[in-house]
């Protein structure tokens, strides 16, 4: 089959390596469609810890070309997309429902070869059956979909209830589609102009692009999501929440910021951290077949396989929210 293999950081080459088996518990998924995203990013740049060659990449839909003897209830050809992180389900974290952060889980593309190949196996229950009419495309973006919900449900906003997201990459894109359809009145922060022009289409009320111009709304907002991962970003929420605000981080800082303590416990402030998914993919893929996600406006750019490397060279550019890799 052909494969990416990240041969070194900032090295990608595309090679014929052999299709690999599933065990008895797994399925084989010929991959159609892969996304790129800032993990994949972190990865091609050398800043997180794997052992070369691998194949990166974890966001994936496709068909089942083959099973394990063990597998029940899928078949042969049932196109399905892909969960990339396989908790141990046996630790106390798993049995507590929180596979998510479960020390052990072993992910794809970091952990084990992932789909930016023509083939990828995968345990049988970390496979979804895609819902009738939804394309592949559509379908490719259910995991960042997954994730953005987790992090939604952490603080479900109410009608008219005013919700602040620091950056607009496809999660915080998502945030606010989630809080415009539960009828919040969303703001969005972001330096880039392209993809505020997509946050109001996807029904943001008000646009900010700097915190000077947040801060002028201070103590009207009553719930956050930062999904920049940027360390400034949570010391502008701290300062600009209301009492009583509830703060949600789903991004991942490239350097650790210090807590404001004093104004945290003055003003009671609900902090929590939103890692991936639980049970979010049925809900995630419901969502998308309903087709009220605009998913079209997110995606910027399919390319083929053989292009990888330069998609992920482009990534930080701000014209760009989800490339998908085309596998042939």
């Amino acid at each position: 089959m052909q494969a990416a293999l990240l041969v070194e950081p900032g090295k990608i080459e595309i090679r014929e390596v052999p299709i690999p088996s599933p065990r008895e518990d797994e399925v084989l998924v010929r991959v159609r469609e892969a996304g790129i995203c800032g993990t994949d990013y972190a990865l091609y740049r050398g800043e997180l810890n794997v052992s070369y060659p691998l194949i990166p990449g974890h966001e994936a839909v496709g068909e089942i070309a083959a099973m394990g003897k063990e597998v029940k209830g899928l078949h042969i050809g049932e196109r399905v997309v892909i969960q990339p992180n396989f908790p141990c389900t046996a630790c106390p974290v798993c049995l507590s429902g929180r596979g998510n952060i479960c020390p052990r889980k072993v992910r794809l593309g970091l952990d084990v070869n992932g789909v930016f190949a023509q083939y990828v196996c995968v345990p049988a229950p970390y496979v979804w059956p895609l819902p009738e009419g939804l394309s592949v495309s559509e379908a490719a973006l259910a995991e960042p979909l997954s994730v953005a919900l987790h992090a939604f449900r952490k603080s479900q906003p109410v009608p008219d209830e005013k919700v602040l997201v620091y950056g607009t990459g496809v999660i915080g894109l998502f945030l606010i589609r989630l809080a415009a359809i539960a009828g919040a009145k969303v703001g969005a922060v972001d330096i880039a102009e392209q993809r505020l022009a997509v946050a109001k289409e996807l029904g943001a009320d008000a646009i900010y692009r700097s915190a000077a111009e947040v801060e002028k709304n201070a103590g009207s907002f009553s719930i956050f999501f930062d999904a920049s991962g940027v360390a400034d970003a949570f010391s502008n929420i701290v300062n600009i929440a209301a009492p009583g605000g509830r703060i949600v981080l789903t991004g991942l800082p490239h350097k650790e910021f210090p807590l404001l303590t004093s104004m945290i416990v003055r003003k009671e402030l609900t902090i929590q951290g939103s890692m991936i998914y639980t049970d979010e993919f049925p809900a995630a893929l419901d969502l998308l077949k309903q087709g009220n996600m605009k998913i079209e406006r997110l995606i910027t750019e399919t390319c083929p396989l053989k292009e990888l490397a330069r998609a992920l060279e482009g990534f930080s550019s701000p014209e760009r929210i989800k490339t998908l890799i085309r596998i042939p």
